[in-house]
């Protein structure tokens, strides 16, 4: 598999580092968010593994929540309402994560995991 994303994050629920946040990954491509273009200078890139159309494992939603948790605690200028699919920064170009990516329920747990208190 190749992945030029900062995370990969495995069926069944295992996450994988390929690229120090603090290094730029090249994983939106010609892309913009948010009024900024170039997203790989600004953004952390987290790869599902998956496909448009095969439904994430909920180990996949779980990981990610924690993920996004331990980010937005590591960099607070980072918050779970400013997440993008690839479709969202690239359209046109990136269909993932595609229709069988579930947004609320995704956005559901990471709420859950921000609010958690922060164990040692």
């Amino acid at each position: 598999m190749r992945v030029s994303s900062h995370l990969c994050i495995r069926r069944d629920g295992e996450v994988t580092q390929y690229v120090k946040f603090t290094e730029r990954a090249w994983h939106a491509g010609q892309s913009s968010y948010d009024g900024r273009e170039a997203c790989n200078d600004f953004s952390i890139g987290v790869e599902l593994e998956g496909t448009d159309t095969l439904a994430y494992d909920d180990l996949q939603y779980q990981s990610l929540a924690h993920v996004v948790a331990a980010l937005c605690a590591a960099y607070p200028r980072l918050t779970p309402t400013r997440m993008a699919g690839h479709s969202d920064i690239a359209p046109g170009r990136k269909t993932d994560p595609g229709p069988a990516f579930d947004w609320p329920h995704a956005r559901r747990l990471i709420a859950g995991a921000c609010a958690a208190p922060r164990r040692l």
